[in-house]
């Protein structure tokens, strides 16, 4: 289980085609340093199990993650955002999140506005009951609130702090994000199809 808080911005240095996925190899200062093989660290909000580590971090991906996140558009040098798990008794600052990754949608807009920074998001029909106005969302791994939702995207406005201490800032019209939906929900949604 992860916050959504940015931990760090590591950088690709490899990534490597296998039999049954791919292994990518990410440079970090701080992140996994103190953590065991077999740990867990989101990168952009996929959470990821440590398989090495040396001078770089070394995590295997199977074929349907890879396949259905942003994962498959990382090259050496593109920068991720990184959260190792939550430990018992660490501050739950952002909400909670789990690392599976709902949805890859395309950024629409990202740039400043006269009300600060946002950041449009494609928004289709089927993401409807779990995206809400206030609700809580994660964007490649940072939990952050949605502010608007329109017929075809939702908007997020971002602090200062967040577009610098993650990769928002680099993201241009036409790059895709994985978006994790808020697990309450999800469960509201599950329970709506029940009754």
């Amino acid at each position: 289980m992860f916050t959504g808080i940015i931990q760090e911005k590591g950088i690709v240095k490899k990534i490597v085609r296998k039999e049954r996925g791919y292994s990518i190899e990410i440079k970090a200062n701080t992140v996994g340093k103190d953590l065991d093989v077999g740990g867990s660290i989101a990168v952009n909000g996929v959470c990821l199990s440590l398989v090495k580590k040396k001078d770089f971090l070394v995590f295997d991906i199977v074929l349907n993650t890879y396949k259905n996140t942003n994962l498959k558009r990382l090259k050496p040098g593109s920068v991720v955002n990184l959260e190792e798990a939550l430990k018992a008794g660490d501050d739950l600052s952002g909400h909670i999140v789990s690392g599976h990754v709902d949805i890859e949608r395309k950024v629409l807009k990202n740039q400043k506005s006269t009300s600060g920074w946002m950041l449009d998001i494609e928004f289709l029909s089927k993401d409807e009951g779990f995206i809400v106005s206030k609700g809580s969302i994660t964007i490649d791994g940072i939990s952050l609130t949605i502010g608007e939702i329109a017929r075809s995207y939702f908007r997020i406005f971002i602090i200062p702090h967040t577009l610098e201490n993650s990769t928002l800032f680099f993201k241009k019209a036409g790059n895709y994000v994985n978006g994790e939906f808020d697990i309450m929900a999800k469960y509201a949604s599950i329970n709506k199809s029940v009754i």
